[in-house]
């Protein structure tokens, strides 16, 4: 900000001044982040800050010039009905909404909430949920997803918005020039949506189904935007609204990771202090529930159900870092935090369904005569390329380099005899 109204360069060593010793070579580490970004550049020992950036960054701050880069807020009546902490409720139940969808899908819960079709072709090319057999459900990156801060999971989302964006053509600079904005606004403020171009305001309708953005009137001419998106810029996740709403990095998950909620004990058997659907999905997905009650749900690990967890691409260590994160503060002054027995049978049982892995390889059968299966099989031992055989029946099998090889022996063979083995 000091370089901001300067137009001749300034000295590097002028600059190093700014901070005490201890802190220069922050500084030297910072200048040059600002050049890979091609925010600042230095020459012959000096440093200026980009023209470009400069005038527009000049302007941002000052209101110069029709950008409207911190949005225009809206001029008409204020709705007292809207206050931050109901725009802090609206947005959690919006965004839990989604992460019990993901959940839910893959736990085979009863009543799960609606979502877009935006919203699930994100969760879907993202990569966090794919398609099976029946139906959407999470993948092993929509697990890590969930273990996640709030605020990470919003970046992760506008991302894919993004990209997103451009397979439908949109103008990027339009879909960015509105993620900034909504960025840098005053959460509990109402803005105008006079400004914004048709691509934006139909941007501004897909992040409402995510409680990015609230609109008391989907057709309507103002908006506001919510915390989730507010303080993605701030430097603390972990930060509640000043009346009392829950901050970027406190979802329902998050919240209670910082007190914890479950108990594991070396028997498998597990009890979580939660009433939270979303938590309770969670745990459904690599725990077998076995009863239920108002702030309290039991169940236990066992080898079936973690089986499944495998299934939907869920590895061990990720089940847990969860349930170490999530473990009771009783336990959390333990050490190791859970039961070695515990975290040992659930690797074992990963190295069970790991000990199997498809190989590409070619069955040849039907060998007219020992001679010919002979003369094939001592050629495939010489080259090494034989994964199995069984030379009673006449057949063996060959790893897919080799394949190629053996062929041109058969063809040979077929030449001069009238052998005809087949290969599959």
């Amino acid at each position: 900000m000091s370089m901001l109204y300067l137009d001749s360069p300034l000295k590097l060593q002028d600059v190093l001044q700014w901070a005490r010793p201890e802190h220069q070579r922050l500084v030297r580490s910072k200048i040059h982040q600002l050049r890979k970004l091609q925010l600042l550049t230095e020459e012959k020992g000096s440093v200026l800050l980009n023209t470009i950036f400069q005038e527009q960054l000049r302007n941002a701050l000052t209101g110069g010039g029709d950008f409207s880069s911190f949005g225009v807020p809206d001029s008409g009546a204020r709705d007292a009905h809207i206050t931050a902490a109901r725009l802090s409720r609206y947005a959690g139940e919006r965004w839990e909404a989604m992460l019990r969808f993901m959940v839910g899908r893959s736990a085979n819960e009863a009543a799960l909430p609606a979502l877009s079709d935006t919203v699930q072709r994100i969760l879907q090319s993202s990569g966090l949920m794919d398609r099976g057999p029946d139906g959407l459900r999470i993948t092993n990156s929509g697990f890590q997803f969930l273990l996640q801060d709030s605020a990470a999971q919003v970046w992760t989302v506008l991302l894919q918005y993004l990209r997103l964006a451009e397979e439908k053509n949109m103008d990027v600079v339009e879909v960015l020039n509105l993620l900034f904005q909504l960025v840098s606004l005053q959460l509990g403020r109402a803005y105008t949506t006079a400004q914004l171009t048709a691509n934006q305001q139909r941007m501004l309708s897909e992040l409402r189904e995510f409680g990015l953005v609230y609109q008391d009137d989907p057709s309507g001419q103002r908006f506001y935007p919510t915390h989730l998106v507010t303080t993605l810029a701030s430097s603390g996740h972990a930060r509640s609204s000043d009346n009392g709403g829950t901050g970027p990095g406190q979802s329902e998950l998050t919240k209670s990771s910082e007190h914890g909620y479950i108990i594991l004990e070396t028997n498998c058997r597990i009890y979580a202090y939660t009433s939270s659907p979303l938590q309770i999905a969670i745990l459904g997905l690599f725990v077998r529930l076995v009863s239920r009650f108002s702030n309290l749900v039991t169940g236990a690990i066992t080898r079936d159900s973690v089986r499944q967890a495998l299934t939907h691409g869920i590895t061990a260590d990720q089940i847990i870092i969860f349930l170490t994160v999530n473990a009771h503060p009783q336990m959390q002054n333990r050490t190791p935090v859970l039961p070695v027995t515990v975290t040992d049978q659930i690797r074992l049982w990963e190295q069970e369904r790991n000990r199997l892995h498809p190989t590409g390889a070619y069955f040849y059968k039907d060998f007219e005569q020992r001679q010919g299966f002979e003369r094939v099989f001592r050629y495939a031992q010489d080259i090494g390329v034989i994964l199995w055989a069984n030379t009673e029946k006449r057949q063996m099998v060959v790893t897919r380099q080799g394949h190629a090889k053996i062929a041109e022996l058969v063809k040979g063979q077929r030449a001069s005899s009238a052998q005809t083995p087949s290969a599959s």
